[in-house]
């Protein structure tokens, strides 16, 4: 009888073990989160965003509702955003979180930004991590001429699609974290994993978005 369980048990934990080996050879785990390449991407908007507020001016972020639909990789991202602002001492006035469609591209709905831009208060900055305003001309025109500075973070395809010089000729984006088109990347370092930060990004500025004609020219 003593015999008889234990080779049960035996055979148990056999086919316990084979279906563990089973699962480890057909499920891929998902894909884990870049702490430190988030970070630092927060760390960047941060400094962007600080540069254009003024000492008594107010910071508003329009970032992914991840309540709904979780996504690591921007809840750190705004948590080393609002640390760097803390730790000078600025002002976040406001968090407003979007809920976006995982499946559709990353933007905010244009009556959304517009609306933020119209009712923000003088010497505001507009931080977006879902990608600069995307408005028509007649929105534009509605936006008072003291509009507020805006901050975006351009990630994946985005800053290819759009055209982000125009943005920054008519005062509608200010500073903006971008993906690096994938064919720069692959010439750049055409033997590396491409990790860090400034493999995978690029800050532009109203200084330097001469940037952007060099990083669109790289992508062909």
């Amino acid at each position: 009888m003593r015999r008889t369980k234990l080779s049960e048990k035996f055979s148990a934990l056999v086919i316990i073990t084979a279906v563990l080996i089973v699962l480890g050879f057909t499920c891929e785990l998902p894909p884990r989160t870049d702490r430190r390449l988030h970070e630092t991407i927060g760390k960047v908007l941060a400094r962007q965003a600080l540069d254009l507020t003024d000492p008594a001016g107010q910071i508003i972020i329009i970032t992914r509702d991840t309540e709904a639909f979780p996504q690591p990789a921007i809840d750190i991202l705004l948590a080393s955003f609002q640390k760097e602002v803390r730790r000078v001492r600025a002002h976040i006035s406001r968090v407003q979180r979007i809920q976006v469609d995982p499946l559709r591209p990353v933007e905010v709905p244009s009556g959304d930004f517009f609306e933020l831009m119209r009712r923000a208060p003088i010497g505001c900055v507009i931080v977006s991590f879902l990608g600069p305003p995307l408005l028509s001309e007649q929105q534009v025109a509605q936006i008072a001429p003291n509009k507020p500075k805006v901050v975006a973070f351009c990630s994946g395809a985005s800053a290819e699609m759009i055209d982000l010089a125009h943005l920054f000729d008519n005062g509608l984006l200010h500073a903006a974290v971008i993906s690096r088109p994938v064919a720069s990347i692959r010439a750049a370092r055409p033997q590396k994993v491409p990790t860090s930060f400034d493999d995978l990004y690029v800050s532009v500025t109203a200084s330097n978005r001469a940037q952007l004609r060099f990083e669109a020219a790289s992508a062909f």
